[in-house]
Order: C-alpha cells, then sequence, then structure tokens
C-alpha cells in the first residue's frame, strides 16, 4: 500500500465518522428500545458494520466500542444519552442520502429478532422525525438498509 493509498483510507475514515456514529446511534437506540438488546440484533449490528460499503473503512471492533459505550450510556443515563445520540443523528439529517440509510440500519436492527414490537416502532418512528422522514416513507418490513 503507498502513502497515497493510506492518506485516502484516512480520509474515507475521517468523511464517514459522522454516519458511523449515527448508524451505531440509530442501532443502539432501536436495539435497546424494549431495554435489552438480544443476540440476534448485535450480530444483525455487526454484518451491517462488515457488510455496509460506507462502513468497510472502519475496523469492525471500533464500531463495536462505540457501539457498546452507546448501549452502557442508555443503560446508566437513559435520558441524557437519549439526548446525545439524538444529536448524532441530528449532524447527518442535511445529508438525504445518509439519513435514509440510517433508518433502514434502525428497521434491520429491529427486525433482526422477529417482529417488530411497539417501542422499536416509536424509536424509528422518533428517528425518522428527527432526520426529517415520515414513518410512513419507510415500508416497517423492510429486511436490509443495503
Amino acid at each position: 500500500m503507498g502513502l497515497l493509498d493510506g492518506v485516502q483510507g484516512q480520509l474515507l475514515r475521517y468523511r464517514n465518522r459522522t454516519f458511523l456514529k449515527a448508524a451505531m446511534a440509530a442501532s443502539a437506540l432501536t436495539a435497546y428500545a424494549d431495554g435489552k438488546v438480544t443476540l440476534s440484533e448485535r450480530y444483525r449490528i455487526d454484518d451491517i458494520v462488515s457488510t455496509l460499503e460506507r462502513l468497510k473503512v472502519y475496523d469492525p471492533s471500533k464500531a463495536a466500542q462505540i457501539l457498546d459505550e452507546f448501549l452502557y450510556a442508555l443503560r446508566d443515563a437513559p435520558e441524557d444519552a437519549r439526548r446525545v445520540l439524538i444529536g448524532k443523528l441530528q449532524r447527518i439529517a442535511a445529508d438525504r442520502e445518509a439519513a435514509e440509510l440510517i433508518v433502514r440500519i434502525a428497521l434491520s436492527v429491529c427486525e433482526s429478532d422477529g417482529a417488530m414490537v411497539s417501542a422499536e416502532r416509536a424509536q424509528v418512528a422518533e428517528i425518522c422525525d428527527v432526520l426529517g422522514f415520515k414513518v410512513e416513507d419507510f415500508d416497517l418490513d423492510a429486511e436490509s438498509p443495503s
């Protein structure tokens, strides 16, 4: 790998860092919406990080570390954590393509362990609202964020 390749990789990671944090914020909010994070939700998030082109520039363990920090914060100080995580979502709202992808990630996490429960539906609706979408704009039975 040449010097230019290394610089380009760093630039991609820098540009996508806001998106990574928004993706992990949406994942944490939806996974924890019902008060617990299932193994299937965790696997789905890991799968999203490893397959989504925009997140492939990151070491999956870094994404997992960010997710864990967000989940611990939701458990330990839910109101404060929710404010912070919603703020991370707001930072990408102007990028409509990225914002739509964030909603699709949230939907995918919700559906990973079967039917979406009402707490998860409410969380997706809030994420849509924060990002400037109507929940009706999305198929709540969508399978994947790809």
